[in-house]
């Protein structure tokens, strides 16, 4: 019963993680509408209807982990809806095409936002033992808003997309109101008491639940900067480097292109299938098997689900390259094989759904000590965005350059390298304490001196 409001918590702060579905395959769903209104976007004004979203990101990701630290993660998710409502504002009664790249500007500033601070409210809510089914929820709602983005761009004009948006961009702080804000946060700010009764709100009266949720990494500073000195220790610059490589692999595998123009792939692919419908089919897919992964995540291990993720991604998108490099030579394969571009597709949207999609934006704050989770998940989600942009805005250039087999096979060589990175590179965060996974990146001393240094006073302290 205790716990109901742990969930409860968790899916108002996961609302927020709609509009970022909603935003981040707008550009999929509403272009071809946009195409016949009277903003009649052009090949290269279409590129920055894509690529103005990951350009405001990189900013949200950037300021994130600073004002994480300073207000709050809830703080953080309350404040910037108004930002976020009156990007989507923007888009939805836009004049013309300026209008739209300042909305999808500022609504981008809100998903780089969103990206760092939503994961690290949930981690820091969650419990060890299901903290990769709470924290792959991430991308589970992130596939709820593409469905809703999808559905609506397929019956709909582009101007109810963008209302779609506006609606949970309202929603979503209404839904975090009565939350709590994270209990770690609090305890690191020095609120101890207001840290206890957060816990006792979302779990009750349990001692227990005080001990876990507050006093894991009990002796980490109560305080946002880091020193230049601790930048450099393992504990910081490991998880840094491994939250970017991550980010890396999840864009440079191509999921971005392909999410945000799903329906022009299907066009060009002369698939048999409705491209519209095309894009719901991969929505859906997407949604059901990030579910699943946030049922295995916390069995099967986030590194086994990485590995079988990368691989499958690069099966399919060779599977892919090579129908469209043979349709190309010979055209009669579009009439007789034009199921192979949905199936493969569907194929690589399920394997990212199970690895490469949710698992990066739970290990990131997973992997980051507490007093550096700021700073790491928001160079993290930076970098993300930037590799975003990098995608989106040159996929049309490369597919000009390499045509579209080649701009795939591309994308399959680093979900090949993914895989040995999964391998040999990434540490296993499942089913361990902050603690044990910071003793880690410590070389197993953390702990030791950690538990030297704690005071015998902590039961009194976590009392008052």
């Amino acid at each position: 019963m205790a716990r109901r409001k742990v969930l409860f918590a968790v899916n108002a702060a996961f609302l927020n993680a709609v509009t970022v579905g909603i935003a981040s395959t707008y550009s999929s769903a509403a272009i071809e509408s946009m195409k016949s209104s009277y903003l009649k976007p052009d090949v290269t004004e279409v590129s920055w209807i894509g690529s103005s979203l990951p350009l405001g990101a990189i900013i949200g990701g950037i300021i994130a982990g600073y004002f994480s630290d300073k207000i709050g993660r809830k703080g953080v998710l309350m404040y910037m809806s108004t930002l976020l409502l009156a990007g989507w504002l923007l888009i939805a009664y836009a004049t013309s095409l300026p209008f739209v790249y300042a909305g999808r500007s500022l609504t981008g500033i809100c998903c780089g936002l969103i990206c760092v601070v939503t994961p690290m409210y949930i981690v820091e809510l969650s419990p060890p033992a299901i903290r990769g089914k709470l924290g792959s929820m991430f991308q589970l709602y992130i596939c709820i808003g593409i469905i809703i983005s999808a559905t609506f761009g397929y019956f709909l004009p582009w101007e109810w997309v963008a209302v779609a948006g506006a609606a949970f961009a309202v929603l979503a702080p209404v839904s975090l109101l009565p939350m709590p804000e994270s209990p770690r946060w609090l305890y690191m700010s020095g609120k101890h008491s207001e840290a206890v009764q957060a816990v006792k709100f979302l779990y009750g009266d349990s001692t227990d639940a005080s001990l876990e949720l507050i006093t894991e990494n009990y002796n980490t500073p109560s305080k946002s900067e880091l020193s230049f000195r601790e930048i450099f220790q393992p504990t910081v610059y490991k998880p840094t480097l491994l939250s970017i490589a991550l980010m890396f692999f999840q864009q440079f595998s191509g999921s971005n292109a392909v999410l945000y123009y799903t329906v022009s792939i299907f066009k060009q692919a002369n698939s048999s299938v409705e491209p519209s419908m095309g894009n719901i089919f991969v929505a859906i897919i997407m949604f059901f098997f990030t579910l699943l992964s946030s049922c295995i995540m916390d069995s099967v291990g986030r590194k086994k689900c990485i590995f079988v993720s990368s691989l499958l991604m690069c099966l399919s998108l060779n599977a892919f390259s090579t129908y469209l490099y043979l349709s190309n030579q010979n055209p009669v394969l579009k009439e007789t094989l034009g199921w192979i571009p949905l199936l493969c597709l569907l194929v690589y949207i399920a394997s990212f759904s199970i690895g490469l999609g949710p698992i990066p934006w739970l290990m990131m704050p997973e992997m980051s000590p507490l007093h550096a989770r700021g700073l790491i998940c928001g160079l993290g989600t930076a970098f993300s965005w930037i590799f975003v942009f990098i995608i989106t805005k040159s996929f049309l250039e490369i597919e000009s350059l390499v045509y579209d087999f080649g701009a795939y096979w591309i994308y399959s060589c680093f979900c090949f390298m993914c895989c040995f990175f999964s391998i040999f590179l990434l540490p296993e965060t499942k089913g361990k304490t902050f603690e044990e996974i910071e003793s880690h990146f410590a070389g197993g001393q953390a702990r030791l001196q950690r538990l030297q240094e704690i005071p015998n006073n902590r039961s009194t302290d976590l009392e008052g």
